[in-house]
């Protein structure tokens, strides 16, 4: 079956034909194209959507990325086709831009990734190895990483550019301060995990004040994450890129925070590691609010031939009157609108979407002609 949805007529929000006042508008096919200046991406590896204020989190304070928020388009039901970095990042490197490429990145793989070669420039970011945790924000590592964009974007008004950032992020160095871990420990809380080393506990049944520990740690590392991004939309602001340049905010893997008896960078298919946060704001406010339940995967928006913003730039589908039948995350799951099927050697495991985000109640026992009716539309 075709996995790339039929997006139909591409509308802004009051309805009209998109057209915006920095692009030119061009026709390929059924897409109006609106090519805008300039492009910056930013792919957090380790960011569990669940964490973000607009995908659903009332206790961890992101004032940053909920004004991101209410300013771009976003997409709630955002895949993961794999826990390959370097496979998800040849999805989205598919871009036939015309335009001054540079790649930023924290991560040796990455640096290294055999289509690294697209980029007119790359820069890589050696991590700084700490034994403990920084004093102060601008020590850590997420904060030398975000300070580098302006950096290297000062004085870059004559030329279109794409900028991709990668940084390894809640899956790299933990050396957030201990003041922002200590910021969610409530009252008799464990106190927070107090390493550097990237925690990896896998046991059925977790002790729940290490859980709690590694969370307020966790949490701690989105507020840095949170403060540092401020400091880039500042800079856009100021330097006035913010008016031509379309922000692409997404991740590459989740992170496990013992929904399903494990902690850390872990390579299980459930929603907290696959299930991505994706931000797109466009200048002067186009399609802000706009908020898609459609099933996406990289590969659609970047879909082997052109790349995603120079197809999708400034323009946005209406929610679709078909999405896709199903897509797939490896070899194991497969996500249809209404359900969540993961196929473990233990036996198959059945989820209704949308409504159990985090792939808590096992239904596969009670719904087997679901399993079926999967199975018969991946033949």
């Amino acid at each position: 079956m075709p996995l790339v949805p039929n997006l139909g007529r591409l509308r802004d929000r009051e309805g009209r034909n998109a057209v915006h006042s920095n692009a030119l508008p061009k026709c390929v096919g059924q897409f109006r194209i609106l090519v805008m200046r300039n492009y910056l991406c930013i792919s957090i590896d380790g960011l569990h959507s669940g964490m973000i204020g607009a995908y659903g989190n009332t206790w961890i304070q992101t004032p940053t990325l909920d004004s991101l928020a209410g300013q771009s388009a976003l997409f709630d039901r955002f895949y993961a086709s794999s826990m390959d970095v370097s496979a998800t990042l040849t999805e989205w490197w598919q871009f036939p831009l015309d335009c001054h490429k540079i790649l930023l990145t924290d991560d040796t793989d990455v640096f290294l990734h055999e289509h690294a070669g697209l980029f007119d420039e790359k820069h890589r970011l050696e991590p700084k190895r700490r034994k403990r945790p920084a004093s102060k924000i601008e020590e850590t590592q997420l904060f030398r990483n975000m300070a580098t964009i302006p950096d290297l974007l000062r004085n870059r008004t004559d030329t279109p550019f794409l900028f991709w950032a990668h940084f390894e992020g809640l899956r790299g160095i933990w050396d957030f301060p201990m003041a922002y871990r200590k910021r969610y420990q409530v009252d008799e809380d464990p106190d927070p995990y107090p390493d550097v080393v990237l925690p990896e506990i896998a046991n059925t049944n977790i002790n729940p004040d290490t859980k709690q520990s590694v969370l307020e740690a966790y949490a701690g590392g989105v507020a840095v994450l949170d403060e540092t991004l401020a400091g880039l939309l500042a800079f856009l602001n100021d330097s006035g890129l913010d008016r031509n340049t379309v922000l692409l905010f997404t991740s590459v893997r989740g992170f496990s925070l013992g929904e399903h008896c494990f902690i850390g960078g872990g390579e299980d298919l459930y929603g907290e590691n696959v299930q991505l946060p994706l931000f797109l704001r466009f200048p002067d406010g186009a399609f802000a609010g706009f908020r898609s339940q459609t099933l996406l995967q990289s590969a659609d928006i970047a879909d082997g031939s052109r790349f995603s913003l120079s197809r999708y730039s400034g323009v946005l589908p209406e929610e679709p009157d078909e999405v896709h039948p199903f897509l797939r995350i490896g070899n194991e799951v497969i996500v249809t609108p209404d359900w969540f099927v993961y196929r473990k050697p233990t036996g198959d495991e059945l989820y209704a979407k949308p409504d159990d985000r985090w792939e808590i109640n096992n239904v596969a026992d009670r719904c087997p002609h679901v399993l079926e009716h999967v199975s018969e539309s991946e033949r």
